[in-house]
């Protein structure tokens, strides 16, 4: 593994001309491993909606770079925390919810909403033992519209300037940030590395072959669906066709008429990605993580403005599900023949997929830093 992460150059220039990254860097363990500690633990991780964070005493939990973490909102505002107890490391807080401390379910060691320990039973036996010598360890924390995120890098720059540029673009398809609801959250495994599946999210020239009811509702012709690299985010733009709002798509698909005209999919680095379908004001993000070498794991959210009508939001999350089914028979199989590892390089066409290129870029950087 790290020969191959030694020729960062030689990588690059092979990217530029079109080819893929080596099948190993998606099978093996120890990439994975190294991804976990130069990817994962080094970018902005999200956690949650900022909606379940409103009162003092709401937290959230989750996972950067398999690093547990709780986030708060306390007397300071929202704060995040590594939510390992200091005591013999078991997780503090499960899932979500208010509450009034944090008490680690083990041995009981009890922290207030800042962090702070302030009870430990038995502690008082113990010799030289302070409570204030044993916080729980701060994380960095920072919203983006309603999501927030962590980031276990304390040098990190702040989670703006990488993708506050996105919001503007969001708002351009008529969506409202700030006026949509959290409809549910699930989660998902998947049999294919993280990257196989979000390279196949990167571009729509798959579409007409793979996704019928997709290409009836979105119009997915090269010229008319726009795919835009920025520094740190990928963005795909594409617009309802004028058959799906008449009724008259060849293929049956759910209505896309409403307030959003355009199709938006935007890839935040390095695995967070916001879905906007035509029709009602609705958005779905999904989190996308390894699972070792060769599955995968993550979790989605799906938004919609307040007054959807029950119908047609069961209808939307059909169609993405039925889209998705469709992408995990082809990234399955796009799996097994990385782990085939024969041929080691693909070829990808510059002018269709620039948007897979520009991920492996970044991920080639990362690795090789």
């Amino acid at each position: 593994m790290q020969q191959v992460v030694n020729k960062a150059s030689e990588l690059l220039a092979g990217l530029d001309r079109g080819e893929s990254l080596p099948s190993s860097w998606y099978t093996d363990p120890a990439m994975t491993e190294q991804e976990i500690h130069k990817i994962f633990r080094k970018s902005w991780q999200y956690v949650g909606p900022t909606q379940q964070l409103k009162d003092i005493g709401d937290f959230i939990t989750g996972y950067v770079g398999e690093i547990p973490v709780v986030i708060v909102h306390n007397e300071n505002g929202l704060e995040g925390f590594i939510n390992v107890c200091r005591h013999r490391r078991h997780e503090v807080m499960k899932g979500c919810g208010n509450a009034k401390i944090m008490q680690c379910r083990y041995h009981a060691w009890t922290y207030d909403l800042c962090g702070e320990l302030k009870a430990a039973p038995r502690s008082d036996r113990e010799p030289n033992f302070s409570t204030s010598d044993y916080p729980l360890l701060p994380i960095k924390v920072e919203k983006l519209g309603p999501w927030v995120f962590a980031n276990a890098d304390p040098d990190c720059r702040p989670l703006e300037s990488y993708f506050g540029q996105v919001l503007d673009i969001i708002a351009e398809s008529g969506i409202d940030l700030d006026n949509l609801e959290l409809w549910e959250r699930s989660e998902w495994d998947a049999r294919a590395n993280w990257k196989t599946m979000l390279e196949n999210y990167l571009e729509c020239y798959h579409c007409p072959v793979a996704h019928p009811g997709f290409s009836a509702a979105i119009d997915v012709d090269q010229d008319s669906y726009k795919l835009t690299a920025y520094e740190w985010f990928s963005s795909q733009v594409g617009y309802v066709r004028e058959s799906a709002l008449e009724g008259n798509a060849k293929i049956k698909t759910y209505d896309a008429k409403g307030s959003v005209k355009q199709a938006q999919y935007h890839l935040l680095w390095p695995n967070f990605t916001i879905n906007i379908n035509p029709g009602f004001p609705n958005l779905s993000v999904d989190v996308w993580l390894p699972n070792g070498p060769n599955t995968g794991k993550g979790f989605s959210e799906q938004y919609f403005a307040p007054g959807v009508d029950k119908k047609w939001a069961e209808e939307l999350i059909h169609f993405n599900v039925e889209v998705g089914n469709e992408d995990d028979v082809l990234t399955n199989s796009v799996q097994l023949g990385l782990i085939g590892g024969t041929p080691s390089v693909g070829r990808f066409l510059t002018n269709s997929e620039h948007l897979c290129i520009h991920f492996q870029k970044l991920i080639v950087k990362a690795m090789c830093d």
